[in-house]
């Protein structure tokens, strides 16, 4: 495996980006020269890092920075014999902040987009059949020594969220939720900013818990169901939109509980669910968690079953249909009529 690029202190730029191995010994994905034997063609054009360095608030003249850069990588793309041969269907781009590439996305509508969710992108852009939903990476730190005789009785804390209450759109949810839990026995509903003292806490917070809290925010996810799940701590969700990665492979209901918004909200109904929840249950989706929550390491190089191999893996099975559209798109001489129907 080529391990050859930058020591991980030096930040990656451009100009140091490391080598993705030519072949790392997995059959999810093995990197080509010769772009006539690809089967998809990856853009390394980090939109959502684009989005939070030119002028992240949306009113900052900076954010012409943001749209050069976007007129720039469709101008190349626009020009590529590739792009224009399958019209980008085959080109995979990551855009995981809803205001990625906010300028020109819908440029982007045929190709297959990296996702962390689909809040904030119309259905015309970004379909779950179409692109790929990735796991955000996870703030805490994975709990690798999770070794207790009793986890369940090690776990005092019922449930443990911590985070901010104001958020927007699906997020109001949170504060709503602070209302009805905030002084409730066993549970610890704690506001916080992403400070490294915050972070410790919601590593303590996380370990110390058998359930863990993931309302919706801005949009329908977040790092925290990924937190609780390196955490071994079962995740709670609340967010009547979500989509998850590797859905097709990984049976949440097995290691998490959902609820709806609504369900959520009725006074004493969260705590009373779990405080009935059968402990050989929950001991069974702790031991579950502990079995998956390697599909959510991010690492170079990357490792058999991590996330960037799953991730590779989930795109393996979204080109058939690639294919199936370049091809009825060659020999179709009027709209499609399908999309009439």
């Amino acid at each position: 495996m080529d391990t050859e690029g930058p020591q991980n202190e030096e930040p990656v730029t451009a100009e140091n980006i490391p080598r993705w191995p030519a072949n790392a010994g997995r059959e999810e994905a093995v990197r080509v020269l010769d772009p006539e034997a690809a089967d998809a063609f990856y853009v390394p054009f980090f939109s959502s890092l684009s989005f939070n360095t030119h002028g992240h608030n949306m009113t900052d003249p900076a954010t012409e920075g943001d749209r050069k850069l976007q007129v720039e990588i469709m101008d190349m793309l626009h020009h590529s014999k590739y792009w224009q041969r399958s019209g980008g269907r085959d080109h995979v781009i990551p855009m995981t902040h809803p205001n990625a590439f906010r300028f020109l996305r819908q440029e982007l509508n045929a190709s297959i987009l990296i996702v962390a969710d689909f809040g904030r992108y119309p259905r015309s852009l970004s379909t779950l059949s179409k692109d790929i939903v990735a796991p955000y990476v996870h703030v805490v730190d994975t709990y690798t020594n999770d070794t207790a005789e009793d986890p369940y009785e090690s776990r005092k804390t019922l449930l443990f969220f911590r985070g901010s209450t104001v958020r927007k759109d699906e997020g109001k949810v949170r504060a709503n939720l602070e209302k009805i839990l905030l002084g409730q026995e066993h549970v610890r509903y704690e506001r916080g900013r992403p400070t490294t003292h915050a972070i410790q806490a919601s590593t303590e917070g996380m370990r110390s818990s058998k359930f863990c809290l993931h309302p919706a925010g801005d949009t329908p996810s977040s790092c925290r169901l990924f937190d609780a799940i390196v955490s071994h701590c079962v995740p709670v969700v609340v967010s009547d939109k979500i989509e998850l990665p590797f859905e097709d492979e990984i049976d949440y209901t097995q290691c998490s509980l959902f609820f709806s918004d609504s369900e959520a909200l009725q006074p004493g109904f969260l705590i009373e669910k779990l405080s009935q929840f059968p402990k050989e249950k929950w001991l069974e989706m702790w031991r579950n968690l502990k079995n998956i929550s390697h599909h959510f390491e991010f690492q170079f190089p990357p490792a058999k079953g991590d996330a960037v191999d799953m991730l590779w893996r989930q795109l393996r099975r979204k080109l058939p249909g690639v294919q199936l559209a370049l091809h009825r798109s060659h020999r179709l001489r009027v709209p499609d009529w399908w999309r009439r129907r």
